[in-house]
C-alpha cells in the first residue's frame, strides 16, 4: 500500500453535513459564522468576544446619540465606567435589533412557502368555439 506523503501528516477533513430544507423558520439551523468572522476551531473564543464586545459598543452608541445628543463634553460627563450598566444598555439594544430581524425573516421565510401550488391543469380549449346545436 503506497503512502501518499503529501496527505500523511494532514488532519482528516470533516465532511460537510448535507442542509436539509427546513419546512418552518423554527427548524431552520443557525450558522454564526455565517454572520460573524470566526476561525475553525476558536468558535467559542469568537462567540465570548463577541458576546461582550458588541452589546458594550452599542451602549456606548446609544448612550452617546440618545442621552448625551451627540456633544461630547456631556458624554465624557456621563459615568462610562461602570461597565455592567453600559453593557447592559447595549445588550437590550442588540437584542431588540435581532428580534426585528428573527421576525423580518420569519415573514420572508413563511411568505416563500406560501406559493400557490396548481393541483389541476387547465383544458387549452379555444374560447370562442361554435357550437353546432342544430
Amino acid at each position: 500500500m503506497a503512502i501518499n506523503h503529501s496527505t500523511a501528516g494532514a488532519l482528516p477533513k470533516k465532511k460537510k453535513a448535507r442542509k436539509k430544507e427546513a419546512k418552518t423558520f423554527g427548524q431552520k439551523e443557525v450558522d454564526f459564522s455565517a454572520i460573524f468572522p470566526m476561525p475553525e476551531g476558536y468558535e467559542k473564543l469568537f462567540l465570548a468576544f463577541y458576546f461582550i464586545s458588541i452589546p458594550y459598543v452599542v451602549g456606548l452608541l446609544f448612550l452617546f446619540i440618545f442621552v448625551a445628543k451627540g456633544h461630547f463634553d456631556s458624554f465624557l460627563s456621563l459615568d462610562i465606567a461602570m461597565f455592567m450598566a453600559v453593557w447592559a444598555i447595549g445588550y437590550e439594544v442588540v437584542g431588540s435589533i435581532a428580534l426585528i430581524v428573527i421576525f423580518y425573516k420569519m415573514f420572508q421565510f413563511n411568505r416563500r412557502l406560501k406559493t400557490p401550488v396548481r393541483t389541476k391543469e387547465r383544458k387549452t380549449q379555444s374560447l370562442y368555439k361554435v357550437h353546432d346545436l342544430s
